[in-house]
């Protein structure tokens, strides 16, 4: 375990040490999202159900805390995955200041702390491919970006965070002959989890789904009102799904009506003849009919499917881009 960081005035680091750390945690997100101008929302129990079904991470061992007389001001993970097409191993690291706790080398502290931790972790890990160091940044996060960017990460894809509003005409796009929506409900969670997994298989970065990731895929917000999910079927199974929810905390925090229409995906057989239209169609005029007034969703703007394109042609429209950035592994 490498050694924990020296105190930086009044704050000190720790390790994580369990449930009572979630309430600071959620604070630290919260106060580094309103600084950085990101609508982001996130609960304390939902931390706590997140981090109940982590892959390759420990919380006891791969979670950093920095701390002052008032509380957490600031804490950062690590994790590790090993990409199916690639055979990458992608050393992982995510991390939040508390605004008032910025500017102090905090961030340094904590980056270099990761990066150790993850060089600890590789070399205790037998993996007979590449291995590199992997983080994320919100175009927003403009601080965060000038840390990686100083400590050699360089940007390898972006995502879009789209919207689109209801009030705009929503297109007829009839499913496909040989397919129907099918109800689902929490029972065919297990088959729905599995046909996701498959269709995303061939996207970028794709790594195998571990039981933990199904375990979180239960408890998650995809899960809390299967009802709403698009889900298509022929006669080999399930042809393509959009699975629809609601983040009624988000909603309620930002005074928004708007539904979530996310992990879109097609099987193989059915890409190219206007599935994912018909049914991202379908979930806008579902979402509308029980009061939303908008939709969004998140996409890799380089998605192998064309699925970026397709959004566009939808109607969602680009409301911020993140950053995945990546340094040679040492």
């Amino acid at each position: 375990m490498p050694s924990l960081p020296s105190p930086i005035g009044d704050v000190s680091f720790r390790l994580f040490s369990g449930d009572d750390d979630f309430p600071g945690m959620v604070r630290v997100v919260d106060a580094a999202s309103e600084a950085d101008g990101i609508d982001r929302s996130i609960t304390v129990e939902e931390t706590r159900q997140y981090y109940q079904h982590l892959t390759n991470c420990d919380p006891l061992t791969d979670v950093l805390v920095a701390e002052d007389p008032t509380g957490i001001v600031g804490y950062s993970r690590v994790t590790w995955r090993v990409e199916t097409a690639t055979n990458m191993r992608a050393m992982e690291q995510f991390g939040w200041i508390d605004p008032r706790a910025r500017g102090r080398g905090l961030g340094t502290a904590m980056l270099e702390w990761c990066e150790d931790r993850l060089r600890e972790i590789a070399g205790g890990t037998p993996h007979d491919g590449p291995t590199e160091f992997r983080s994320w940044y919100d175009e927003r996060e403009t601080e965060k970006q000038a840390l990686l960017t100083d400590h050699g990460y360089s940007v390898s894809e972006v995502d879009a965070e789209m919207t689109r509003s209801l009030d705009e005409p929503i297109p007829d796009r009839p499913l496909p002959d040989g397919l129907r929506i099918v109800p689902k409900t929490i029972d065919d969670a297990r088959e729905v989890f599995d046909a996701d997994t498959e269709a995303f298989r061939d996207h970028v970065g794709f790594a195998e789904a571990s039981e933990e990731d199904y375990q979180d895929f239960l408890t998650g917000h995809y899960s809390k009102n299967p009802s709403l999910w698009k889900v298509a079927e022929d006669g080999e199974g399930i042809a393509g799904m959009v699975l629809n929810y609601v983040d009624e905390a988000h909603n309620d925090k930002f005074g928004r009506r708007r539904g979530i229409t996310e992990s879109i995906s097609t099987q193989r057989r059915w890409r190219g003849k206007g599935l994912a239209k018909a049914l991202i169609a379908e979930s806008m005029r579902m979402f509308k009919d029980i009061g939303m007034t908008e939709v969004a969703l998140g996409v890799h703007t380089t998605n192998p499917t064309g699925a970026f394109q397709l959004y566009q042609g939808l109607g969602y429209e680009v409301v911020a881009r993140s950053y995945a950035v990546r340094k040679p592994f040492d």
